[in-house]
This record gives C-alpha cells, sequence and structure tokens, in this order.
C-alpha cells in the first residue's frame, strides 16, 4: 500500500516526506519541480525507513536545488536515517559540486604533473641503470646466465628485420635518387648525386631507417612480451626464484640488439647506394666506374665510425623504452595494447630527437 502524495504548501516549498520512503513510494509519487532561489524543505519528521530509491530522490533533488540556485533542508530528520542516508549518497553516481576555485590552484595542478613527471622520468632512469650494469659488471655473475638465448634473440631481434629492412633502404634509395636526380640535371650536376647519396645513406638515413624499423618491430615485441610477463605474474615468480628480471629477461635482448643493430645500419646503407646506383646508371647514364669513383672519393672511415654509434645508440633507447613501459603494465590485455602503443610512439620520437642531437653535434665538431 502506498503512502499518501506530499503535502505542498502554497506560501513555501515544502514536502512532507512518508514513514517509508522506499521505491514504492517514488514510484507511485510525481514530485513537483524545484521553484529558482527558493529553498526546499524536506520534512522528514516522520521517515523511519530509507532505501536506495529514497536515498538517490534526496541525492536528485539536492543537485535540483544547487542548480537553481537554491538548497535543500533536511527538517526533522531521525539520526539513523541521516546515517543511512549519508552512507548511500557518499558514493551515488551523479554531478559533484563544482569546487570553489582556490587561490594557487592552477599552481598546484602543476605542481603535480611537474612531480608525475619526475617520478616517471626516476623510474625511466632506474631501468636504464639496471640495464647497463646487468649487461656490463653483471655478466661476471653468471649464476643467471641462460645458453643459446642470446643467439635466439638475435634470430628474432635482428636477423628476422633484414627483409624488411634492406627491402626499405632499397626504394628509400631509388626515391631518394630521383627527386635529388630531377634537380641536380636542371644544373648539370649529375655527378654530384653519388656523393648525396651516399653521405645521406651512410650517415643519417640508413641508421635513422634502421632504427624506426627496429623500434616498431622490435621494441614493440619486447614491450609486449615483458608486459605479457607481468601480466602472468611471470616476473613475480622470477623475484621470488632469487633470479633478477633486468638480467634474465632484458640483458640477452640489450646485447642481441647492440650487435645485430649495426649489422643491418650497414645492410640497409648498402641497399640505399645500390638504389642510388641504379637510378644513377639507368636514369642518369653514369657509368659504374665513375660511381664507384666518387663513391669512393667521398666516403671516408668517420662516416662510419658516426654510423656506427648511431646504432648502438638507437639500439640501447629502443630497448630501454620497450623494457620501461613493459615493466610498468600492471593490468590486463588491453594495458598490454596500450603500453606497447605508447612504447613505438615514444621511442620514434626520442630516436628522432637524438638523431637532431646526434646532427647539431656532428656538423659542429665535425
Amino acid at each position: 500500500m502506498h503512502e499518501e502524495s506530499p503535502d505542498i504548501s502554497a506560501h513555501s516549498q515544502s514536502l512532507a516526506m512518508p514513514e517509508k520512503l522506499t521505491k514504492e513510494w517514488v514510484a507511485a509519487n510525481r514530485i513537483p519541480p524545484v521553484r529558482r532561489e527558493s529553498d526546499l524543505v524536506l520534512d522528514m519528521t516522520r521517515t523511519r525507513l530509507l532505501d536506495s530509491a529514497g536515498a538517490a530522490l534526496v541525492h536528485l533533488l539536492d543537485r535540483e536545488c544547487r542548480r537553481a540556485g537554491s538548497r535543500l533542508v533536511l527538517q526533522g530528520i531521525d539520526r539513523k536515517v541521516q546515517a543511512t542516508l549519508a552512507s548511500w549518497t557518499k558514493d551515488m553516481p551523479g554531478e559533484e559540486p563544482e569546487a570553489e576555485a582556490l587561490p594557487g590552484a592552477a599552481l598546484v595542478a602543476l605542481g603535480e604533473q611537474g612531480l608525475a613527471f619526475a617520478r616517471e622520468v626516476t623510474t625511466a632512469l632506474s631501468v636504464l641503470a639496471e640495464i647497463l650494469y646487468w649487461g656490463t659488471f653483471g655478466l661476471l655473475k653468471r649464476r643467471d646466465y641462460r645458453r643459446g638465448v642470446l643467439g635466439e634473440q638475435m634470430y628474432q631481434l635482428g636477423y628476422k628485420a633484414i627483409g624488411v629492412t634492406v627491402s626499405l633502404a632499397f626504394l628509400i634509395g631509388i626515391v631518394l635518387s630521383i627527386q635529388s636526380a630531377l634537380q641536380l640535371r636542371q644544373f648539370g650536376a649529375d655527378v654530384f648525386l653519388v656523393a648525396m647519396v651516399v653521405w645521406g645513406m651512410i650517415r643519417e638515413i640508413g641508421p635513422l631507417m634502421t632504427a624506426i624499423i627496429l623500434a616498431a618491430r622490435s621494441g614493440s615485441a619486447t614491450t609486449a612480451e615483458i608486459a605479457t610477463m607481468g601480466v602472468q605474474e611471470e616476473i613475480d615468480a622470477l623475484r621470488t626464484m632469487g633470479l633478477n628480471h633486468i638480467q634474465f629477461v632484458v640483458v640477452p635482448k640489450f646485447w642481441a640488439i647492440s650487435l645485430t643493430m649495426p649489422v643491418l645500419s650497414l645492410l640497409s646503407t648498402t641497399f640505399g647506394i645500390v638504389g642510388g646506383f641504379a637510378v644513377s646508371m639507368f636514369y642518369l647514364d653514369l657509368s659504374p666506374a665513375l660511381f664507384w669513383s666518387e663513391l669512393t672519393k667521398n666516403v671516408i672511415l668517420k662516416d662510419f665510425v658516426i654510423s656506427f654509434i648511431k646504432s648502438i645508440v638507437f639500439a640501447w633507447l629502443i630497448i630501454w623504452i620497450g623494457a620501461y613501459y613493459g615493466f610498468k603494465v600492471k593490468g590486463g590485455a588491453e594495458e598490454v595494447g596500450r603500453a606497447t602503443t605508447a612504447s613505438v610512439v615514444t621511442a620514434l620520437f626520442v630516436i628522432i630527437i637524438a638523431d637532431a642531437i646526434f646532427s647539431f653535434v656532428y656538423n659542429i665538431k665535425f
């Protein structure tokens, strides 16, 4: 049996609540709209029972009063009913009242973001320090060494990437040569195409393109593998067995990519130059002897040293960022996907920044 409809005063906005403010009463009665700038008084003197529907009604009326520029007054509410109402409305979904802007709130928010960024950087540097330590001095501790794992990782991270790396390098060498030849031919400077392609591939495009390919291929695979191990609690199992997770999981990848990256970069450079040679011979009618003469004239050992240093640094950045985002995952499969995406994007961004720094330093120093 439903209670009577609420009693509404003609001169004040007041509602008399029933003894049982439950879902049956809420469903059977229509609450009038809240008046603007007029306080709403709920007379709860008789109310002794309150359920979630009644609490939701009170919460809704309170929100409507705030929007109308008024306030909700609970008159004669029983302590038990008040406690029940507080427990229900504490986590009630809905719009939160707008917090008043405190002086300096923007600075506080900026400071919190700065601290969060500092914590992220500290954690990332800690991972890097562990990788460098266990990848060098830690190798003296043979207790956690696994036979055959280095060759397996070199096969997975390096050998399997040869096909896509040399194919793209050859095509990029062709495109770069054609675009350059179109401009050089206007000035009768066809022969300078050799120097442009050789310098560009050895110093810049070869190592950079190889790093981008490995960041998208091997870096993402590293993040996904480590993140999956974390989700399946394999990392915790390694710690429980007394094994260092960095030495066991990351160090083999660290050395594998450090050894294969310079080789892939050299292959990329070689096939890029071969693409340029094809364009110079079939498009510019340069003889193979002239191409070889210009190549040997413009290439020096320093160029290969620069390319080698770039390759090593890019390899370390890829494995560092991949491991950092992998160990960072704490959720499920969705978090693994997000971490993998973030790892690739961050690696590409950092690699390009590092390449810009290399270009700036070498142009000044050399």
